[in-house]
């Protein structure tokens, strides 16, 4: 595959030395004048492509596209913690839509078609992941705490012994590379929740508006707007 090497080549004040740039000559990077990225790696292959509104700041964060599309809305932030890989956006095969006026420090994963969006004035700290294979909306004014998990995915298939060893086998040295959508159901998180750290919530889940998820809960199922969500496996009440 043939890469050309962007460097600087939008001007200084757009670009700094520290980024690294590879993009396929079919692939589309299409950035406003008004937008900031700093100590960042880019990489767009076949005919991906990354769309950034106005006053959009990109620091210390990996985007990979394989295939697929990711949109960064006006007044955005993506701000990475230093010396970690974990800020990162890796699309093969699906779409990221992330609004205006959102802080993101966060890990996407997005694969199989995966349609993937974060609405207006949210924020999600840094080391939580978000792992999208078919569906996955979260709305606006949001707030989404550190290490959580939110997963419409098994992630993996589940495979009989020989199958899988001949899997790990072809495609040494990457251990438990997927070639197959494992089991997936749609995620949608509603406006003016709270997630509180390392909570996790699982596929097939439906969280309503202003509702809050304590510390470490672990959600398998729906609830309705205004609830409170706790423990493992999670137990729900309505807010008083």
């Amino acid at each position: 595959m043939i890469f050309k090497r962007l460097k600087n080549i939008f001007g200084i004040t757009e670009f700094k030395t520290s980024n690294c740039f590879q993009v396929n000559d079919k692939a589309v990077l299409q950035k406003s004048e008004s937008s900031f990225i700093q100590n960042s790696q880019i990489v767009l292959e076949n005919d991906a492509q990354l769309i950034i509104g106005d006053n959009v700041k990109i620091d210390n964060y990996h985007i990979r596209i394989i295939r697929g599309k990711c949109k960064i809305e006006n007044d955005t932030q993506l701000i990475g913690v230093k010396n970690t890989l974990s800020n990162s956006i890796y699309i093969n095969d699906g779409s990221l839509l992330i609004a205006d006026h959102c802080i993101i420090q966060s890990e996407f994963c997005i694969r199989f078609g995966g349609i993937c969006s974060v609405d207006s004035y949210t924020g999600i700290m840094y080391g939580t992941e978000i792992r999208c294979d078919e569906s996955l909306k979260i709305g606006k004014f949001n707030m989404i705490s550190y290490e959580c998990m939110i997963y419409d995915t098994n992630t993996h298939c589940t495979y009989n012994q020989d199958k899988r060893r001949k899997l790990t086998i072809d495609n040494y040295p990457y251990i438990g590379l997927e070639v197959e959508k494992p089991e997936t159901s749609p995620i949608m998180i509603g406006d003016d929740c709270w997630i509180g750290k390392r909570a996790v919530i699982l596929k097939g889940v439906n969280i309503g508006k202003n509702s809050t998820i304590a510390t470490c809960a672990v959600v398998t199922k729906s609830a309705p707007p205004n609830s409170l969500l706790y423990g493992n496996p999670s137990q729900q009440k309505l807010k008083s």
